[in-house]
């Protein structure tokens, strides 16, 4: 649900929070969890757990739809890589394509992507729309099932679906299967 776009830990919001507008969850949604979601209060729920800090949702059980809006920055790519081993899961990130974290595990891990028109207006705290992302944004399926909510979604954009490449035991940091 919510991102720092300059964080510097593995979940930590330090400086401030962004939250996903409400009706891009409720195209892609219902999610069961959102494992980096916004401190409470929130204005809207993302899924129907929440994990929060200071617990570590990276290291969570995860289960279910998961909705992932992870902290932007370097620890993103942590994020991706465990909604990959998961493999039910949308991600919303910057869509730079050129990152290690894109040709490291978008590329080769995930079911499709949707490349969003125009850029996302993030909402603040209290829910009004506050901040025009400051690059475009792209949404990643990492199964089938996932890959089809984008499709039904009705979102404005490019949808690529692709062919996962089989995750090897190095690439799997969270020991979930592929």
């Amino acid at each position: 649900m919510s991102n720092s776009f300059a964080s510097a830990d593995g979940g930590g919001f330090n400086r401030e929070t962004w939250l996903t507008p409400p009706a891009l969850l409720q195209a892609l949604g219902p999610f069961d969890l959102d494992p980096c979601a916004a401190p409470s209060p929130r204005p809207w729920p993302t899924a129907a757990r929440h994990i929060e800090l200071p617990e570590d949702g990276l290291r969570a059980a995860w289960s279910g739809m998961v909705w992932c809006n992870p902290p932007y920055g370097a620890q993103a790519a942590h994020w991706l890589a465990r909604c990959a081993d998961h493999g039910s899961a949308i991600a919303l990130v910057f869509a730079r394509t050129e990152t290690a974290m894109f040709q490291d595990v978008v590329w080769r891990r995930a079911a499709a992507l949707l490349f969003l028109r125009g850029r996302i207006a993030f909402c603040d705290r209290s829910g009004k729309p506050a901040l025009s992302a400051g690059a475009p944004s792209v949404l990643i399926a990492f199964d089938d099932a996932s890959a089809e909510r984008l499709e039904r979604s009705g979102i404005a954009g490019h949808l690529m679906r692709q062919t996962p490449t089989a995750a090897t035991a190095q690439e799997s940091l969270f020991g979930e299967a592929a």
